[in-house]
């Protein structure tokens, strides 16, 4: 019998007439390094959720068909046993954390069961440096950036020792340098132990060279390798900005925002030095740099949620460095990491439209605009849906609209390509590029250098809170390479070549 077997296995969720998962069936030996990709929406987090265990709680679940891990029915037994076999990472790494601090999540699961202190120890720090977050051991999880975050999950599974783990986009928030490390130890850990690792992902040009076995999920339906058939980005649909007056050549321009000498400090640890930093009208702008280097602050100090320490802030011709976020929400459009941080409403219409609300905004024109915006992301069919009950990646899609409808003059977006597949994250990125065309800005914190060279203009790289260089696209990766920070490059164009 197949280490895993899954078989005709359906599932739908409560309250859904439509099936997430359609008669799957999958066999994956002991060992095996799998990997399942797809488009956002397909039903792969779901699918990871059942191997699991986790949807088969509830007093009646709606399922058909069977889950055996191991020679356990993942279908028939308490999430407690189930978690004996399989460990889940899951997408969003705040979603797992049941403590307060890095220590005490990882070894949250080991107390439980009732493991030696000694052995509790050991599997922490093993599992820490894994991940190269030794580091991070006596931090507190609110101080922790998302890369970070998710180094700890990634690590409290690890320390469990299972039969199988299952890793669902574990280096979505990881710079190129942690993913290619997360990689390379997990298939390194599975020749060793024999460890079965199944990874939900997106980024697969990082993984080819490790030949994964590979299954693709669309739609709710399995398929084998699909790979083969290259992407041609569908026209966007729907949503135009209304142009702003037209923009003179940047270095002819006054800046739109203005960071001079910023240094900003959070619970008595400085994050940001000296920056220094002018963004013009019509500039996309990507922020990147390594995990922790404080490319969030610096989003959060422009948008008002950090004091600075020292420096200023000047933008839309006002010194900002004491204003109040409330003050600059017509001016800017702000996404978190984590998109559940700002979903608010019951349903993906008010979610979209509660900014153009409280702003008293919702003219015809308006309501017509996010009606497309939400055809073209794919919600249109799910306007009553909870934002709850949307994917990760749909869940993106949806802050984006939201913050995008008012026409803000300045857009700042942090890692708003996370759960993306090649599709969608080509579809937003024409979106953001057709919106500084008509004399927007946007500031795209992004990991992805493929789609930075594509569509950005200008790269300002951060490294250790400091400003390690900003330039032009056009000679950014090259001055990166000579800086030695070459998994930055855009070595592999496409992570992958489907539709």
């Amino acid at each position: 019998m197949a280490w895993v077997e899954v078989k005709d296995f359906s599932y739908t969720y409560p309250g859904e007439e439509t099936p997430t998962l359609r008669d799957i069936n999958l066999t994956i030996e002991q060992g095996e390094f799998v990997v399942i990709a797809g488009p956002s929406g397909g039903g792969k987090s779901t699918l990871g959720k059942a191997l699991a265990g986790f949807l088969f709680q509830d007093e009646h679940p709606e399922f058909s068909g069977k889950i055996v891990v191991n020679h356990t029915d993942m279908t028939q037994v308490p999430l407690y046993l189930s978690s004996e076999r399989v460990a889940y990472v899951q997408q969003n790494p705040e979603d797992q954390f049941c403590t307060l601090s890095v220590l005490d999540e990882i070894a949250f699961a080991l107390e439980n069961a009732c493991l030696d202190p000694d052995e509790i120890d050991w599997r922490i720090d093993q599992a820490l440096g894994i991940v190269k977050g030794l580091n991070l051991r006596d931090r507190q999880l609110a101080t922790l950036s998302g890369g970070e975050k998710q180094k700890v999950a990634i690590a409290s599974m690890l320390a469990l020792s299972p039969d199988v783990l299952i890793l669902d986009e574990p280096t979505s928030n990881l710079d190129p340098n942690a993913t290619q490390h997360v990689f390379e130890t997990l298939y390194t850990i599975r020749e060793i132990t024999g460890l079965t690792v199944i990874i939900i992902e997106h980024k697969l040009s990082q993984l080819m060279t490790l030949n994964p076995k590979i299954f693709w999920l669309s739609d709710g339906s399995l398929t084998a390798n699909n790979f083969g058939q290259e992407i041609h980005p569908e026209p966007v649909v729907g949503f135009k900005a209304k142009p702003r007056p037209k923009i003179k050549t940047p270095k002819h321009d006054q800046p739109l925002v203005e960071v001079s000498n910023l240094s900003v400090r959070i619970n008595g640890k400085e994050i940001l030095h000296d920056i220094s930093l002018e963004v013009y009208p019509g500039e996309f702008v990507a922020i990147m740099g390594p995990n922790g280097s404080g490319k969030s602050t610096l989003l959060q100090t422009i948008m008002g949620f950090h004091t600075p320490e020292h420096g200023r802030l000047i933008g839309f011709e006002k010194d900002l460095t004491q204003a109040k976020t409330s003050e600059l929400v017509n001016d800017i459009g702000y996404i978190f990491q984590n998109p559940d941080h700002q979903l608010f409403t019951q349903s993906v219409w008010q979610e979209a439209t509660l900014t153009l609300q409280n702003l008293e905004l919702m003219t015809d024109e308006n309501i017509s605009n996010a009606k497309q915006l939400l055809e073209g992301s794919g919600l249109a069919e799910r306007i009553n849906t909870h934002p709850q009950r949307l994917s990760y990646g749909e869940k993106r899609r949806l802050n984006l609209a939201a913050v995008i409808l008012h026409n803000p003059r300045l857009l700042l977006l942090d890692e708003i390509l996370i759960g993306q597949d090649m599709l969608n994250a080509h579809k937003w990125m024409k979106i953001l590029k057709s919106y500084t065309a008509d004399g927007h800005t946007v500031l795209l914190v992004n990991h992805h250098a493929a789609l930075t060279q594509t569509y950005c203009d200008r790269i300002v790289f951060l490294d250790a809170g400091e400003k390690m260089l900003d330039a032009p696209v056009s000679t950014a990766f090259t001055e990166l390479g000579i800086l030695g920070f070459q998994a930055f490059l855009p070595q592999l164009q496409e992570d992958y070549q489907h539709a």
